[in-house]
């Protein structure tokens, strides 16, 4: 390899638009094709000093010392390429991204987030078209190649980079000027995560995956834990953008305990309302049977009947729906194509090559660059190379083994590494050399990482086991601390096993939020259990989420409904998990509370199936415990659920039975909750006389005191009832005056259906 340029360097990536469709239509001819069009980038670039690093088919990455002689030699090469006399059936059009930065320069070439930034920036443009990024267009400003300008494209969400991409278009003679939108993550619609680390190959799978999408409807990759199933996906997802105009959506179940939840799981993704007397699952079918969407259900191997169930009910109905899963075995669906996902490629530690060569392997450049990382002065060298061979050798590629690995070199050289998993992996076969299954490698690698923290690091990692879907750090260092950890240190401990790659950040619109991946926090929550504090952690987690759920019910009717209905739903997982294990443990005061605390929430989000079964479990698995105001909550909840659903005989006996508490413990807000509720019940079985009587009570209950909100909720329905009756100016004059309260307290909620009742009446 030609001596490479160092320091900040720029980068150009090149491919070929549409390649695969080429050489589909040219067959034998597309090599000369391929061949012409690859002598005319290599003559522009290397006519401005650029330094080929690599090639791959129809693509190139060049390396320039300079901004504006990579500028120059894109320009240069686009022009050439679109004067070029190309046989008549033939268009050939190459999209090129360029970026600077300061890599870090390897024997086998560079590695680091410049080199994946410049790639990204390329795959989102469009044949004829060059891309630049932020820093390069900063670079030449003042430096164009004459007859060069620039035009602004806005920010940009791009695959694998965990920050949008301020980008450029380059514009000359010559070149296109107008291209369609760029093939970024915010072309379509979509929710996939934001990805902090780079993706390492893996692109024979990903053609893989995608041609079996072409042909089956559901694939299920299956894989041991660790072995990437869920990065993956991801990255198929984000690279098939294009072919699912309805958007790809990433539905993540590994915090589902209950499988016939899933439903509600996908709908929550797609925003699906459940609807009052339908079942949730034929309204997901009803949403995304005129769609074109790709549907990807994640870690669904505890939950297969379940997924199995949902796959194929919306399978039969939608039919521009694919269903991307993935778990540890298929879903046992008709149709589906199972895709076992293999380790990263390794190389033989007997027969190594070069070490400038040891690249070509997956293994290694993940090793490497995740290494680099934490420690940027890391580099494959010929005294390592054959170390690190023998490191991904060990690990047998496992993509999540060798990330555990490389967090090391910060504290242990590759020797030090090679030399401690070996020790460790002798302990799990009792001395014997013989290749470890898969899931004990993985097993083997957890163990070596566990017992090399600290141990206030070792307790916090044990604790976190009990998160489901993630967790903020207010929610760690109240659920980690205690018991030899101060709340002040949670931080830095955290910080630690992010280091450490045994914790996952992700950076979400209003707050940093991180996760276990699930092998890690089944190892976590076995740990936990081994040294018996699976009670006490479990404790603090149920109160730090009771908290947070009670001081949340009243801002989801307040301005900031919008926020806090996110939050909420961002920490559904966490919830669900706290109420489960106040019902298996008996704890009928903290269950009542919490199922109460989630009604609204239930109720303003479409959970409404889930919120009525868990309020009937709740309440009649507690109703010999004796606590009469908690139990007028529950039961007025699970009457509003009931009345969601038109179960008017059920709402109104659950409804009478709140009032009466709510009566004799005096809580007159209560009172007039459950009273309104009652003359809905009564209006809608078309008794007219006894809701007017019901609703006049609630309105007065709740001017009596000071209830705003009340208020205008006994208004609107008032209106309502007027409306039934045909009444109509006293329905619009009812509807009015709630409208304007509800406008006072920012319910938005209420002003949408308020609104809605007022264009109803109008019409």
């Amino acid at each position: 390899m030609p001596s490479l340029p160092a320091g900040t360097v720029t980068f150009l990536f090149t491919d070929l638009e549409g390649s695969t469709r080429l050489l589909q239509h040219l067959g034998d001819r597309y090599a000369a094709i391929l061949q012409e069009y690859r002598r005319l980038l290599h003559a522009a670039c290397r006519e401005r000093g650029g330094r080929e690093v690599d090639t791959q088919g129809d693509a190139l990455f060049v390396a320039f010392p300079r901004a504006h002689d990579a500028v120059a030699a894109a320009v240069s090469a686009q022009q050439t390429i679109a004067r070029h006399r190309w046989p008549e059936d033939v268009s050939v059009r190459a999209r090129m991204g360029i970026h600077t930065g300061e890599p870090l320069k390897t024997e086998t070439g560079y590695v680091g987030m410049d080199v994946h930034r410049a790639a990204r920036i390329c795959q989102a443009g469009h044949g004829g078209q060059i891309l630049l990024s932020q820093t390069t267009s900063d670079l030449i400003e003042d430096d164009l190649p004459v007859g060069v300008g620039l035009r602004d494209l806005g920010r940009h969400r791009l695959k694998d980079l965990a920050q949008p991409q301020h980008l450029y278009q380059v514009v000359a003679a010559g070149l296109p000027g107008e291209f369609p939108p760029l093939r970024s993550l915010d072309a379509h619609p979509n929710n996939l995560p934001i990805q902090l680390t780079s993706f390492i190959g893996r692109e024979r799978e990903m053609a893989a995956i995608a041609n079996l999408l072409e042909q089956h409807r559901l694939v299920t990759l299956v894989g041991a834990g660790g072995s990437g199933k869920t990065r993956l996906s991801l990255q198929v997802a984000a690279h098939l953008l294009d072919a699912y105009p309805d958007g790809a959506w990433w539905v993540d179940l590994a915090g589902l305990i209950d499988g016939s939840l899933v439903p509600e799981a996908v709908a929550a993704v797609l925003r699906v309302r459940e609807q009052s007397g339908t079942l949730l699952l034929t309204t997901l079918g009803d949403f995304l049977q005129p769609r074109t969407a790709l549907l990807l259900l994640d870690n669904c191997e505890h939950l297969v009947a379940g997924c199995g169930q949902l796959a194929e009910a919306l399978l039969q109905r939608c039919p521009g729906l694919r269903i991307l899963a993935t778990s540890r075995e298929g879903l046992a669906v008709g149709g589906e194509a199972l895709f076992p996902v293999p380790t990263l490629s390794l190389p033989d530690p007997a027969h190594l090559p070069p070490p400038e060569a040891l690249g070509q392997y997956e293994a290694v450049r993940l090793f490497a660059e995740r290494a680099a990382t934490v420690s940027p002065a890391f580099k494959i060298t010929a005294r390592n190379a054959a170390v690190v061979a023998q490191i991904c050798h060990r690990l047998d590629g496992i993509p999540l083994a060798m990330e555990l690995a490389a967090a090391r070199v910060t504290v242990l050289s590759p020797e030090q590494i090679a030399s401690r998993l070996d020790d460790q992996f002798r302990l799990l076969t009792g001395g014997s050399r013989t290749a470890l299954p898969r899931h004990q490698t993985l097993q083997g690698a957890l163990d070596w990482s566990f017992q090399s923290l600290a141990e206030p690091e070792k307790s916090a990692f044990r604790r976190l086991a009990v998160f489901a879907g993630g967790f903020t750090l207010q929610a760690a260092e109240a659920v980690c601390a205690g018991e030899g950890i101060a709340t002040a240190d949670v931080l830095d401990l955290l910080a630690h096993l992010v280091n450490k790659s045994l914790v996952v950040v992700e950076d979400r619109e209003d707050d940093r939020r991180y996760r276990l991946l699930e092998p890690t926090r089944q190892y976590a929550r076995d740990r936990l259990r081994e040294v018996g504090e699976i009670d006490g952690t479990r404790a603090r987690h149920v109160e730090w989420f009771l908290a947070f759920a009670e001081e949340t019910e009243e801002k989801l009717h307040g301005r900031e409904q919008v926020t806090w209905l996110r939050r909420m739903e961002t920490e559904h997982e966490n919830l669900r998990t706290a109420l489960e294990w106040t019902v298996a443990g008996d704890h009928w005061s903290t269950a009542l509370r919490l199922a109460a605390a989630l009604a609204a929430f239930w109720e303003l989000h479409g959970h409404i199936t889930e919120g009525r079964r868990r309020l009937d479990e709740v309440l009649s698995r507690s109703a010999g415990a004796s606590l009469p105001p908690l139990r007028a909550r529950g039961l007025y909840a699970a009457a509003s659920f009931a009345a969601d659903q038109h179960d008017w005989p059920q709402a109104k006996t659950l409804a009478s039975e709140s009032l009466t508490l709510y009566q004799e413990s005096g809580d007159t807000r209560g009172e007039a909750a459950a009273l309104r509720l009652l003359g809905t019940v009564a209006r809608w079985q078309s008794d007219y006389e006894a809701a007017a009587g019901l609703y006049q009570q609630s309105l007065s209950s709740y001017q009596q005191v000071q209830d705003t909100r009340g208020v205008a909720l006994a208004n609107r329905s008032l209106g309502e009832l007027a409306r039934a009756q045909k009444r109509y100016p006293e329905a619009a004059a009812r509807f009015t005056a709630s409208l304007e309260l509800f406008r006072e307290v920012g319910d938005k909620a209420s002003i949408s259906h308020t609104l809605y009742l007022l264009g109803l009446t109008a019409r």
